[in-house]
């Protein structure tokens, strides 16, 4: 599957995407429930044979309702992710998570039409600074620019830019890790 493929076939998929896009604009939490949607999907990919095991909890009711509690409890996921999670579970479609997952950030961004960026900052980021980044990012990129914001205190320090699927880390975090393994021996690459 790929992340960004805007022409969806799938109807069913297209539909509950735009059941989570109006969900995520209308909650104004566009940031944090692309990162829980992918959380998920790197949740159920370490799942062996994650499809038949989505296939059951699909189709079996106690099944369902205890893969979302056990998601809901591991990735603290928002009431908002949650709820839709439950939709999919009632309507016996909780099999097609991972494709709706792995589409979603795509979707969002073809509904906005706007390149959207990620943008998680350790501490204050001031309306200059987030400004002056946007114009940064649009001079590379081209075309309309739509960044999200999110603090993010485990970066220490500093700033990642997530677009799709390239991430471009400067944050302190990062550095330390890889001054530490440069110290250990280790071949950290971020």
């Amino acid at each position: 599957m790929s992340g960004h493929n805007l022409e969806i076939k799938d109807f069913l998929v297209n539909r509950y995407l735009k059941s989570l896009y109006k969900v995520t604009v209308s909650s104004g939490k566009e940031v944090t429930i692309v990162k829980e949607m992918d959380s998920i999907k790197k949740y159920i990919f370490a799942i062996d044979n994650y499809d038949k095991y989505l296939q059951k909890a699909s189709l079996i009711s106690k099944i369902g309702e205890e893969f979302i509690f056990h998601l809901k409890k591991c990735l603290k996921l928002s009431k908002q992710t949650e709820n839709f999670l439950k939709l999919l579970h009632k309507n016996k479609r909780l099999s097609r998570i991972a494709e709706i997952c792995d589409e979603f950030s795509g979707f969002l961004e073809k509904m906005e039409g706007k390149k959207t960026f990620y943008i998680d900052y350790a501490k204050s980021f001031s309306a200059v600074e987030k400004k002056k980044l946007q114009k940064n990012l649009q001079e590379v990129f081209g075309g309309e620019i739509n960044c999200l914001y999110s603090c993010n205190p485990s970066l220490i320090g500093g700033i990642t830019i997530r677009f799709h699927s390239k991430i471009l880390d400067y944050s302190l975090k990062s550095k330390l890790l890889r001054l530490h393994s440069a110290i250990k021996g280790d071949n950290y690459e971020n």
